[in-house]
């Protein structure tokens, strides 16, 4: 079954996604809706599409399309997944999932009613190092897990909607730091305190915080640490996540095909195939879980308990005082 899935909206990001399933068009036919119906046809064109729409619900209201990836900004997620909930349209969502709890609610709360499947696109869990150091982790192979970290620093001009608070959200955490803390709460669970301290500004003119750091604390003990950063001007330090147990540890790099494996008397790599954004292999467990009736690899909960964290670390910052985590 080829699952007909629409791109709402045509910004860069909808280019590299669509640009990543050019090898699944045996499992996946990509439709484009735009409110600018000439740029949703470029894109069509340009990226084998099979249609392009020049409104959302013309979109949703086409039988052929059964499906939409919201990649729009993020203060415009609740409406437009009302929208394709309304339609009866699966809902693939861009994270975060939404700005607010309040708005993520929502949002399932209108899948849950249409009887349709929602995940969310977090693509840094369906890297092939990411699900290889879960399985891992695991086994107990690491023995007791104790320190997790996840870096990456890089030069980066936000523009347009993402430099206004109100519409992103917040500032580079919300964007781009909600990619380590899912990747972090997936691997050694979630945390139940985290401590935030914006880092000073860097970039000239920005609405919000162009760096994080932050500390989390997990109920069995591990201590996370994630440092995420637009202002360096250096070149790109590539995110980079390692994870220490009593008995071994592991690291790799995110976008990059391979793991390290390291004991007190061994070490091992192991190579992975070069799906480098995991793009394909979230949208390939998309598909499979409308397909199978079935709960999704990253459900509408986990994202609102990654946003959760998101705004917490924003409290905490805020007041400089830890903050904890009760669920939600």
């Amino acid at each position: 079954m080829k699952l007909g899935l629409c791109v709402l909206g045509c910004g860069s990001f909808a280019q590299i996604f669509a640009e990543s399933l050019l090898d699944a068009r045996d499992h996946i036919e990509l439709y484009f809706a735009s409110r600018d119906y000439r740029r949703a046809q470029a894109y069509s064109e340009e990226l084998g599409g099979v249609d392009a729409f020049g409104s959302y619900e013309e979109a949703v209201s086409d039988s052929r399309v059964e499906a939409a990836y919201i990649c729009t900004p993020h203060d415009l997620h609740l409406e437009n997944a009302r929208l394709a909930a309304a339609a009866k349209k699966h809902i693939l969502v861009e994270k975060p999932l939404a700005r607010t709890l309040q708005e993520g609610r929502a949002i399932i709360e209108a899948a849950n009613d249409a009887g349709v499947t929602l995940m969310v696109a977090e693509n840094y869990r369906f890297l092939a190092p990411v699900q290889a150091a879960k399985r891992i982790i695991d086994s107990g192979a690491l023995g007791q897990v104790r320190l997790i970290q996840l870096h990456e620093e890089h030069p980066f001009e936000p523009g347009s909607w993402r430099n206004d608070r109100n519409r992103n959200g917040g500032g580079v955490f919300i964007d781009g730091g909600i990619h380590k803390t899912s990747v972090l709460a997936y691997l050694t669970g979630r945390p139940t305190r985290v401590y935030a301290m914006p880092v000073l500004p860097g970039t000239p003119g920005l609405a919000a915080e162009d760096g994080m750091v932050v500390t989390t604390r997990s109920a069995e003990g591990v201590v996370g640490i994630v440092n995420h950063t637009w202002s360096i001007s250096n070149p790109v330090q590539r995110p980079r996540v390692s994870v220490t147990g009593t008995l071994g540890n592991l690291n790799f790099e995110l976008g990059r095909p391979w793991l390290n494996i390291e004991y007190s008397d061994t070490k091992e790599t192991r190579q992975f195939d070069d799906d480098l954004r995991g793009i394909m292999a979230m949208v390939l467990e998309f598909r499979r879980s409308i397909i199978e009736k079935s709960q999704p690899g990253m459900t509408g909960e986990e994202g609102l308990n990654d946003l959760d964290l998101v705004l917490k670390a924003y409290e905490s910052a805020e007041s400089g005082l830890p903050v904890d985590l009760n669920g939600v």
